[in-house]
């Protein structure tokens, strides 16, 4: 049996949100990949078949590298999850999974302005987290 891998991808500032979804992931015992736009396009394509679900962290929805992974991941029937805004987007419409944040500042595409889109996705991750140790647990 092969080992199923949950892939985790994001560029810019959601990279830094993907990292502590891998991180909790690894103490939570799952074996997870990450990456991002600096990373050869090999870490994801050397990789599909033992990657078990894709989790993407895109602010926009639109970024055209995680849209690029996630259409690969779709391709080879790969389950995929989004953490985007809440507006419509490419991204939210393609996964399998689409977990909506708030953006405050839905024109901010330098994240100049304050902004709880990032600490949102981490808040959703985190209930998610919860809601699965308490089904584990019972």
């Amino acid at each position: 049996m092969k080992h199923q891998y949950i892939f985790i991808y994001a560029t810019g500032f959601s990279q830094i949100t993907a990292e502590y979804i891998y991180k909790k992931l690894l103490v939570l015992g799952r074996k997870a990949i990450l990456a991002s736009g600096s990373d050869s396009i090999g870490v994801f394509e050397n990789n599909l078949e033992d990657i078990g679900a894709m989790i993407v962290v895109s602010k926009s929805g639109e970024t055209k590298q995680v849209y690029q992974k996630l259409q690969t991941a779709k391709e080879a029937n790969i389950y995929t999850v989004s953490f985007t805004r809440e507006v419509e987007n490419r991204i939210g419409l393609l996964s399998d999974l689409n977990i909506q944040v708030y953006d405050f500042h839905k024109l901010d595409d330098r994240n100049m302005l304050p902004n709880l889109f990032f600490p949102g996705v981490l808040l959703s991750f985190e209930s998610i987290v919860e809601q699965y140790l308490n089904q584990s647990n019972t």
